[in-house]
């Protein structure tokens, strides 16, 4: 039997998910460069033309993925600053925004990939989309932020969110892509290159806000 056409609206977004977390999948054990649209097909189930129905290029879909996993961090850090009414430092806020974002090595190393390839690979309408909504997600955790850290106004704090993502995508390249990568920085000429990312994030983070 051939492959059942979506036709309402549920089961097209179900195989876009199906699409997206097949990537997420693929991209937990392969590199971004070595995962093509035809493993993403037979990981997903589905007919190679009938993923390109749903997503034109590889970059396409991993951007999706991207912002899935940045709106699921937003998420938790815009609930943690309207937890409670007392602020916070600079410092102590840096902390939980490193440490939330050192659970999601997937969104880390997807923000190394933003600029130089994810975006690179996209139609005009698709990048504008893109754009807006990143726009709108970050101007809803400035506010939220800014009520919740001391002397930050929504200005400076929409000002941290834009040099947060480019010192996150600076820093992926940190995050270890296998477990073999920890061994290998313990190589006597490899030591000087090993960094905590959460540590160098917080470092980071703190300065920035203040």
């Amino acid at each position: 039997m051939g492959e059942h056409r979506a036709t309402r609206a549920t089961e097209k977004q179900a195989r876009h998910d199906r699409i997206v977390t097949a990537a997420s999948d693929l991209l937990e054990r392969l590199s971004y460069r070595d995962i093509t649209m035809e493993h993403i097909a037979d990981h997903s189930r589905l007919a190679k033309g009938t993923l390109y129905l749903y997503f034109r290029t590889k970059e396409s879909i991993f951007l999706r993925l991207f912002e899935d996993l940045l709106d699921s961090w937003y998420g938790e850090l815009e609930a943690l600053a309207q937890r409670g009414t007392a602020t916070i430092e600079a410092g102590a806020a840096a902390q939980v925004i490193a440490s939330t974002l050192t659970t999601r090595p997937l969104l880390i190393r997807l923000h190394g990939l933003l600029d130089s390839t994810l975006s690179r690979n996209i139609d005009f309408e698709s990048a504008s989309a893109f754009n807006r909504r990143q726009q709108h997600r970050m101007l809803s955790l400035a506010t939220a932020l800014s009520k919740r850290i001391s002397g930050l106004s929504e200005h400076q704090a929409l000002s941290f969110l834009i040099r947060l993502q480019a010192a996150v995508s600076g820093l992926a390249w940190a995050v270890p892509r296998s477990l073999s990568a920890p061994k290998a920085f313990e190589r006597t000429h490899l030591a000087p290159f090993q960094i905590d990312f959460e540590e160098e994030l917080t470092a980071i983070a703190t300065k920035l806000l203040r």
